[in-house]
């Protein structure tokens, strides 16, 4: 009986030890499971900054080094080898990678604020002046987004296409625009926009000014009924 009672008692022993163990095992797996989630998390965030950063280069030509990446990947494959990292080796991973991710943000905010600034300085908007009505309020309203967006702290895909189609379009409409418009008809034009101005209001040389650049063609005459 004894012998019996005790073989029992070892043999629970030994399903206990297995339950143990795989307890333990579980545990380790969720450990793992939840590190790998939190790195997995860290890089997204990093290589999303990739993707901007290379959308940057490939429509402003503006680059931004990456090599730290490649360094915190490099880090962590060696902390790595022979077998699970400890929760230590995780923990560096998704710091680093969380630096990366903020490092990339910030220099290629301030590779696109440089870049941008410099295409809001070139367009003239003088030359505004020597478009039709129409295009002339589109190249303005263009170049108020092209402002905002220059301006934007946080910088992802969508400000950089919006900037650059913003930017594209106004050097379209400006394309044919004469690049030496005169402050005189700019003045000019801004009095005609106005509204109220008769014949009498403009002089030979302010006719002799919108023809100069052909802008006679977008002003027309109406004779009034009263």
């Amino acid at each position: 009986m004894s012998t019996s009672v005790l073989d029992k008692a070892r043999e629970l022993q030994n399903q206990a030890r297995h339950i143990a163990e795989a307890q333990k095992d579980a545990a380790q797996q969720e450990r793992v499971v939840r590190r790998i989630d939190e790195v997995r998390n860290a890089l997204e965030k990093a290589t999303g900054q990739v993707g901007i950063a290379a959308l940057l280069t490939e429509r402003t030509g503006q680059s931004v080094d990456l090599a730290p990446l490649v360094s915190a990947y490099e880090r962590f494959e060696n902390k790595s080898r022979g077998g699970l990292p400890a929760d230590r080796v995780f923990t560096e991973a998704q710091r680093a990678l969380e630096a990366c991710a903020k490092e990339f943000a910030s220099a290629i905010r301030e590779t696109w604020v440089e870049w941008a600034r410099a295409c809001v300085g070139g367009v003239s908007s003088v030359r505004f002046a020597a478009l039709a009505p129409a295009e002339r309020r589109e190249a303005e309203t263009l170049l108020r987004e092209m402002r905002t967006h220059a301006e934007k702290r946080t910088v992802d895909g969508t400000v950089i296409r919006s900037f650059c189609t913003a930017y594209a379009d106004v050097v379209r409409l400006l394309e044919h625009a004469p690049s030496d418009v005169p402050t005189e008809l700019a003045q000019l034009i801004e009095r005609i926009d106005a509204g109220g101005l008769t014949l009498r209001d403009l002089s030979a040389d302010d006719i002799a000014l919108l023809r100069e650049y052909d802008q006679d063609v977008w002003i027309s005459v109406t004779r009034k009924a009263d």
